[in-house]
């Protein structure tokens, strides 16, 4: 093309545009707003783009495992039998009173922004230790008590101070706050195996399943009723058994009834195993090291629960015995609990269930999800003193002594020993009913499932 007509293309182009001006600014305009509208809410997605929403209210410091282990790792991490190995670090030292520990970084460590990891980069604010760096490889921990657990408390993956910077294969790019609240994070890799992240937080299950169907978001993770989803071809459903939580019924052992011991015996023994369900039967999963597989069984038992009744009436008056037993359940366990107060009804219990969001100020009996650690030491949970979380103020010497000892001494087999006596003890006593391990649920788009199954596996599910 010469220059004489690239001149008339270009005068032709002018008087047109002179013509229809106002046409060529509404288009300019619009094209405007659809690049700011993309760049602050990213409307259009690239292919390798993968939504996720979750459900909850986080900040920077409190991010979800699902956030944090696609960011970084833990010190340590834990194996099938629920013993702590090295991660990040080579290995550690603990003194024989269980007070000192000492652990060694592996050589080479980068943070995801290529700078070399060294010991102090990290802050770690555990109550009443001190912590501190004898060299670039090494982190000191002083406790003021004896602790035996303590490597369990380092799983939780690591971050240079005052950042997200991590050292996964996954960087935080953008970060989205309403408040104080973030309500989208938004991760990238160096991997181009691995998708772009965009991470949706929502403040219940009812707005995620509305975000999930308006398109926002490609999958829910960890959504307590898949059944509002489910049901178009194109949507999916992974399910994995939830080790870190166990469904449980707490008996209130001050109540006048449930004081009962043989009560309460009678009471488990009559539940209805938990169809579908990883059923417990007791406090740890049974792939736990310090797991009695001879412990005592509950559940559909309805001869057991005629004997314990039988002990009971020795002991309990008859008026007492009609009395009226109240089940609180949280709303996702409504069924659960209908199925429970049914069995016990059977029984000749005045039996009812109360469903109530949040936890109840005062039950008689409680279903609720609880979150139970990956090392064995539940004292937070089961010994007298911890009147906060210790919700049946359930109060056993024996059972105080086993945890007390347990969370000091240091060898596996010697520990083994104060775990089994705690099984025994507390499943005698019977303040609460150990029912199952809830499922993981994740809902989402079928055509997602190559690039979800990648960032699955990066966080063991």
């Amino acid at each position: 093309m010469n220059f004489k007509s690239l001149r008339l293309y270009v005068l032709i182009a002018w008087a047109s545009l002179k013509r229809n001006w106002i046409f060529a600014l509404a288009g300019f305009i619009a094209v405007a707003i659809i690049v700011l509208l993309q760049i602050k809410f990213h409307f259009l997605y690239s292919a390798n783009t993968v939504r996720i929403g979750l459900i909850g209210t986080y900040q920077q410091h409190d991010l979800p495992r699902e956030v944090t282990e696609l960011i970084s790792a833990g010190l340590v991490e834990v194996d099938q039998n629920q013993r702590i190995k090295p991660n990040l670090v080579i290995g550690w030292e603990v003194n024989n009173d269980a007070t000192v520990y000492k652990f060694k970084l592996q050589d080479g460590l980068r943070w995801s922004d290529g700078t070399m990891l060294v010991a102090s980069d990290l802050e770690f604010p555990i109550p009443n230790t001190a912590v501190s760096y004898p060299d670039d490889k090494t982190i000191q921990f002083n406790l003021k008590e004896a602790y035996s657990a303590f490597p369990s408390l380092l799983i939780k993956p690591i971050f240079r101070k005052g950042t997200l910077i991590g050292t996964g294969p996954f960087k935080v790019t953008r970060i989205e706050k309403s408040r104080i609240f973030i309500t989208k994070i938004i991760l990238e890799s160096s991997d181009p195996k691995l998708p772009v992240v965009q991470i949706r937080f929502y403040p219940s299950e009812k707005v995620a399943v509305a975000g999930f169907n308006l398109g926002e978001v490609q999958a829910i993770l960890g959504i307590g009723n898949p059944k509002a989803i489910q049901g178009s071809p194109g949507i999916a459903l992974k399910q994995k058994t939830d080790y870190s939580k166990i469904v449980t019924i707490l008996y209130h052992v001050t109540d006048k009834l449930l004081s009962n011991r043989s009560l309460r015996q009678a009471l488990s023994y009559q539940i209805p195993v938990a169809s579908g369900e990883a059923v417990a039967n007791n406090p740890y999963p049974a792939s736990s090291w310090a797991y009695d597989k001879e412990a005592k069984k509950y559940f559909s038992n309805e001869k057991e629960a005629n004997d314990a009744m039988e002990r009971a009436e020795l002991s309990v008056s008859p008026d007492l015995l009609k009395s009226e037993i109240l089940l609180t359940a949280t709303p996702n366990l409504s069924e659960t609990g209908k199925n429970i107060v049914s069995a016990w009804k059977k029984l000749g219990f005045d039996a009812k269930l109360r469903v109530e969001s949040g936890m109840p100020q005062n039950f008689q009996a409680l279903l609720i999800t609880q979150s139970i650690p990956v090392d064995p030491d539940q004292y937070y949970l089961w010994h007298a003193t911890q009147t906060k979380t210790n919700l049946t103020k359930y109060n056993s010497k024996r059972v105080d002594k086993d945890l007390e000892d347990g969370r000091k001494i240091i060898k596996e087999e010697d520990r083994i020993a104060k775990y089994f006596d705690f099984q025994k003890t507390i499943l005698e006593d019977a303040p609460a009913a150990f029912l199952y391990f809830p499922k993981y649920n994740i809902v989402y788009l079928k055509k997602i499932e190559p690039y979800l199954s990648k960032l699955l596996s990066l966080l063991g599910d």
